[in-house]
């Protein structure tokens, strides 16, 4: 006997049939789409680092500009240079003539207390800022905030340097940037997180930095995104610098960068949504 093929049940399992082919392949459409999402979606945590307190909104590497910041969950970044007597102060320019009043010249020519006794001008016009010590921030802050300091003076011993921080307890939360790679080596060898700043255009062996214990890369916020991804690869943290605007930071974390340095970190903040 022929078996009947009924055109209804037929029909049926047809369709049956469509149904799991287009459940199958709307899966795989999806499954794609979130390796996709996982390969370009930013890093979870992106680090705004208060470049020289915040300089944009408070008088420039102040004491005001300095506990605002250790106020919020922001790293302090500053630069330090030598006084007459070897005192270790934020500044960032070869003079003090740009930002301080009260003060001229080289910090080399400058007393503590001529320091101690002069102001920092407003970059908004209003009331000066209050200029302080490396000591004082790390007497402050040390433990508590992550500093970032930067060495501007190439004869500064970094051993000496590090002595306080280790008697502060302030090791895993100080990390010492430089320009200079052979300045970089020697905190980074001595157990200080350390960052190698980078000057625009420069592209130097990612895994040749990380080999020395360097952590942190701080590159040009013009670096391009396939030497991002090679710092990365390499095991660095990345920090570009200087970013003031949304757009840029947003590309920079979207290309895998872990963080940047900024001007105005509470803007930055509200801007991206980090909370």
């Amino acid at each position: 006997m022929v078996a009947c093929r009924c055109p209804v049940r037929t029909a049926r399992r047809y369709a049956g049939t469509m149904i799991k082919i287009a459940a199958l392949l709307l899966g795989l459409v999806l499954c794609t789409g979130c390796a996709a999402a996982e390969r370009t979606a930013p890093a979870s945590t992106f680090t705004l680092v208060a470049h020289r307190g915040g300089a944009l909104v408070y008088p420039e590497s102040s004491q005001e500009a300095f506990d605002a910041v250790s106020r919020t969950k922001f790293p302090i970044e500053t630069d330090l240079r030598q006084l007459q007597d070897g005192t270790l102060v934020p500044l960032h320019d070869a003079t003090v003539n740009r930002t301080m009043a009260g003060v001229t010249g080289l910090p080399a020519g400058i007393s503590l207390d001529q320091w101690k006794s002069a102001r920092i001008k407003n970059p908004r016009g209003g009331a000066e800022g209050t200029p302080t010590t490396w000591q004082a921030m790390l007497d402050a802050y040390g433990g508590r905030n992550v500093l970032v300091p930067e060495l501007k003076d190439g004869t500064m011993d970094v051993s000496g340097f590090a002595r306080p921080i280790r008697s502060k307890g302030a090791l895993d939360s100080v990390i010492v940037q430089t320009f200079s790679f052979t300045t970089a080596e020697s905190p980074a060898k001595s157990g200080l997180h350390t960052l190698y700043l980078l000057n625009e255009g420069e592209e130097p062996d990612a895994a040749a930095i990380r080999a020395t214990g360097i952590e942190y890369v701080g590159p040009h916020k013009s670096i391009s995104g396939t030497y991002l991804l090679t710092l990365k690869a390499s095991g660095l943290k990345v920090w570009p610098y200087t970013v003031n605007d949304e757009a840029t930071a947003s590309r920079l974390r979207q290309e895998g960068a872990d963080g940047v340095f900024t001007d105005d970190p509470w803007t930055l903040s509200r801007q991206m949504h980090l909370g």
